[in-house]
């Protein structure tokens, strides 16, 4: 029988080795799907940072190339606009161009078009990294687009983006810990052999689901201070261990003060 539910993990996983023993010993399954419940939590204010990166690339980046577009007005099918062309614009601090428009009847040479977004007389040509689109602007009979519009659709998109990044960084983070807790799980056989414990992968696996927790929390936490850049890697690795270790060493004082009436003396999977 379970007596401790995957709720109250993020709180017994620091301290307690009665929890660690009831999740080798009555839990079932791989503890995998506890994981992904976690990390729906703790994604959520790394989604925040993430959200606040793309703002922040927006406002730097993306406005200051909108201020600097022209008014354009696209009139059958045709772009027209009055500036002196080829009229350029850069990202600041970058020399390269990022937006180039070129109306004039003269076919602009290769050099002119370097550049990921293009905007011909007729078309409208979006480079993705050698990949060359073209959208002709025949269907369009009358539109005008200048600053005010550019910034109300910037702003529109950001806000979109901000809540859909949940779930890359969920699934982004999920692979990254699934990956890691089947390694440290392999790991975890030394530390069952050094406490001359026998556990199958399987509960290994199970125990190190939750003994991760710790160090999810931490990192977490760091993340909403602000201090995430100034954990060392290699602090999480050792909190991790340290618990995975814990675990183990829970369920072998566990067998060792309560001798089964099985020889072997295993906690096995079921």
């Amino acid at each position: 029988m379970q007596f401790y539910r995957a709720w109250s993990a993020p709180w017994l996983a620091w301290f307690s080795r009665d929890f660690y023993v009831d999740v080798a010993k009555n839990w079932r399954g791989t503890g995998i799907g506890y994981l992904f419940l976690l990390l729906c939590v703790t994604s959520i204010p790394m989604t925040f940072q993430v959200g606040q990166i793309i703002e922040t690339m927006a406002n730097t980046y993306l406005s200051q190339v909108i201020d600097k577009m022209p008014p354009l007005r696209i009139e059958q099918g045709q772009l027209k606009t009055d500036v002196p062309q080829p009229y350029i614009i850069t990202l600041p601090g970058q020399s390269e161009p990022m937006v180039v428009i070129d109306t004039r009847s003269d076919k602009p040479s290769e050099a002119e078009l370097q550049a990921p977004l293009v905007l011909l007389a007729d078309r409208l040509l979006i480079d993705n990294q050698g990949e060359v689109r073209s959208y002709p602007f025949e269907q369009i009979e009358s539109y005008a687009f200048d600053k005010v519009q550019a910034h109300a659709f910037l702003d529109r998109m950001v806000g979109i983006v901000k809540p859909i990044a949940y779930l890359p960084v969920l699934v982004g983070e999920f692979l990254y810990r699934l990956m890691q807790v089947l390694i440290y799980a392999v790991g975890g056989m030394v530390f069952a052999s050094i406490l001359k414990v026998r556990l199958p992968y399987g509960t290994l696996l199970r125990l190190t689901c939750l003994a991760v927790t710790p160090s999810i929390l931490v990192i977490t936490l760091a993340s909403v201070l602000g201090m995430a850049a100034t954990l060392p890697g290699f602090v999480l690795f050792l909190i991790a261990q340290g618990y995975l270790f814990f675990a183990v060493q829970s369920v072998a004082r566990a067998q060792s003060s309560t001798p089964s009436a099985d020889s072997n003396d295993h906690i096995m999977e079921v």
